[in-house]
């Protein structure tokens, strides 16, 4: 049986972050809310929507959800279309998983109005066999039914997927699936590597170290 790989996107695959935090946080510095660092962990694993909801239904932002995925949106589209680039390593891990014959896959909470285009532009796109955002399930990555309705998708035991993220909160919900959990290195997280190491399965410092 081939094996499986997922991956998530920002932080993960592409060196994203500091713009999805730009974008996504930017709904409230214009709201004038105040906010700490733990807000973007919050609303990293929900997706566009899932921040929007976040925004309107917790934080009291006076505005419809679909607005704000819009401005979201409008914040986001030319920076992972034209500007965004992959981690170190990534690439080559990938080419070398393929050629292995791996099953490669995405799964992240960015929609695929940028996910495509980023990855296309990036040249990676065609190695994977499926590209899924969150909104194709219309669940969050803050909810474990997610990453067992993948897993019922590719008809196989959630113990099969080895799994990358940079989110804590989606690779504690992958690892209670019962996935092999990869804690990935970004810049974002940086305070919560101890962490990463304690809690899951392996810890990626760089793409680069898994390179045989």
């Amino acid at each position: 049986m081939k094996k499986i790989y997922m991956f998530d996107l920002d932080g993960t695959l592409i060196d994203s972050m500091r713009f999805f935090a730009k974008g996504i946080l930017k709904i409230a510095d214009d709201a004038g809310i105040a906010y700490g660092e733990e807000l973007l962990k919050i609303l990293t694993p929900l997706g566009y929507r899932g921040s929007a909801e976040y925004y309107v239904n917790e934080l009291g932002v006076r505005d419809s959800v679909d607005h704000i995925v819009s401005e979201i949106e409008n914040n986001l589209v030319y920076q992972y279309t034209h500007n965004i680039v992959l981690k170190p390593g990534v690439e080559a891990y990938l080419r070398q998983l393929h050629a292995q014959g791996a099953r490669l896959f995405v799964l992240t909470a960015s929609p695929h109005l940028v996910t495509d285009p980023c990855l296309q532009k990036n040249g990676v796109y065609d190695l994977f066999e499926k590209i899924w955002s969150v909104d194709d399930f219309g669940l969050t990555k803050s909810d474990t039914r997610l990453f067992y309705r993948v897993a019922e998708m590719l008809e196989c035991e959630p113990s099969s997927i080895h799994y990358f993220d940079d989110s804590l909160i989606a690779l504690t919900n992958a690892k209670k699936a019962g996935y092999k959990t990869y804690a990935v290195y970004d810049a974002q997280s940086a305070d919560e590597v101890t962490r990463m190491k304690r809690e899951y399965d392996v810890y990626v410092g760089s793409f680069s170290d898994l390179l045989s």
